[in-house]
């Protein structure tokens, strides 16, 4: 799930950055769009690809582009495959909440090192789902029940990893891309509305429906039990929500480059980071 509200889109366009009216960004696994429709925002003449396997969402994001001034594309592609896109084609690459569901994330990624031109950025980004929290329920049911969602493998995903988005450093710095950095972005609310709501009524119909096929960790009884307490703390003014997302920045080595090295989006070294410590990362130039 995406929400164009989501705060997270407009920093993924800023890290992407295009500038110059021929660059080509390509956003996989783009859903409806929220993350190209930021990119057009700052940058309305880029050329603009949407790449996904559900022919229906893209259909959604070409009616949601029809403005954008520049050129646009949509491809129903799956990513467990090599990527529609010729060698060193492409400026920036963008994929947000979509790498946990492939069973080999580095096949991926060879492949977005393939398509960039050298020089060139990916942006990926995904929610720790594991970092979930939402307050009402006891501490046990609400563990098992945020734990069983980050765990879950829905039945549109070909696999499952609750935990990936602060592993996307390292699976990055494995690849042959050179890693720049990691950002965090918290996503909170004391309001059970918005994405907050969103979030809360998909954990509810995913386990529901984890339990209804015998996948389920935790029983419709206690799904029930969880929703109703989370509706209680709303009801109360006691509600917060809160998930964490990691963005990751790398790029493909210039000339005389190889990868696994950290370095700026200008080719310097990047600083190293102290304990404790985050560096800004910085935008595409």
């Amino acid at each position: 799930m995406s929400d164009s509200a989501e705060p997270i889109h407009v920093r993924l366009a800023e890290l992407a950055g295009p500038q110059d009216p021929d660059q080509v960004v390509v956003d996989l696994g783009c859903g409806t769009g929220p993350t190209l429709r930021a990119v057009s925002r700052i940058a309305p003449q880029a050329s603009l690809v949407g790449i996904d396997r559900s022919a229906e969402s893209l259909r959604q994001l070409h009616e949601a582009l029809a403005g954008h001034k520049g050129s646009t594309a949509t491809i129903v592609a799956d990513l467990r495959d090599p990527l529609p896109c010729s060698d060193a084609s492409v400026d920036v690459v963008l994929s947000y909440n979509t790498i946990e569901c492939l069973p080999n994330p580095q096949e991926m990624l060879a492949e977005v090192a393939r398509v960039l031109r050298p020089g060139r950025r990916a942006v990926l980004a995904h929610v720790d789902f594991d970092s979930m929290v939402i307050a009402g329920a006891d501490a046990d049911l609400d563990r098992r029940v945020c734990h069983a969602f980050a765990d879950d493998a829905q039945s549109w995903m070909d696999h499952a990893d609750g935990r990936i988005g602060r592993k996307l450093g390292l699976l990055l710095a494995r690849s042959p891309l050179e890693l720049v950095g990691v950002e965090p972005l918290l996503a909170w609310s004391t309001e059970f509305t918005g994405h907050a709501k969103d979030r809360v009524d998909q954990i509810r119909k995913a386990l529901l429906s984890a339990a209804r096929h015998g996948r389920g960790a935790v029983a419709p009884e206690e799904v029930e039990a969880w929703y109703t307490s989370v509706c209680e703390a709303d009801q109360l003014g006691g509600f917060f929500f809160s998930e964490l997302a990691f963005i990751a920045v790398a790029e493909k080595a210039r000339s005389g480059r190889s990868g696994h090295g950290a370095a700026s989006h200008d080719g310097q070294p990047v600083a190293p980071v102290r304990a404790g410590s985050m560096p800004h990362l910085p935008t595409a130039a």
